[in-house]
């Protein structure tokens, strides 16, 4: 049987600092892609519940004071964490972002990456 699915891609703005770790890094912002994974029938709600309540929290504004380690690595788990917190639980087949052209973070606990 095929695995039909559908991924909706996000766009939003936000600025971090590396503040830990090897490598520091000054405030500095990046323009992300955030994409949903879901099957066809959950598009709609994936889509409402992105714009809904998951951007107004991250566009334009500053990531750390979010999320302490504001790494791509810790914000595509701390996304798919509130995303379970919607109507989306269990529903999502992929969720990955796009920090720069050559950085994109999938969670590992999105249902394809198990």
């Amino acid at each position: 049987m095929a695995l039909i699915a559908t991924t909706t891609r996000f766009s939003f703005r936000g600025t971090h600092s590396l503040i830990t770790g090897a490598r520091k890094e000054k405030r500095h912002g990046h323009q992300y892609y955030l994409e949903v994974t879901t099957a066809p029938r959950d598009q709609a709600l994936a889509q409402n519940e992105v714009e809904v309540k998951i951007l107004p929290e991250l566009d334009r504004h500053d990531l750390t004071k979010l999320v302490t380690h504001s790494t791509g690595e810790w914000l595509v788990e701390w996304i798919y964490d509130r995303l379970q917190t919607t109507p989306l639980q269990g529903k999502i087949l992929a969720l990955a972002l796009q920090e720069t052209r050559k950085n994109r973070f999938v969670s590992g606990r999105s249902a394809l990456s198990e």
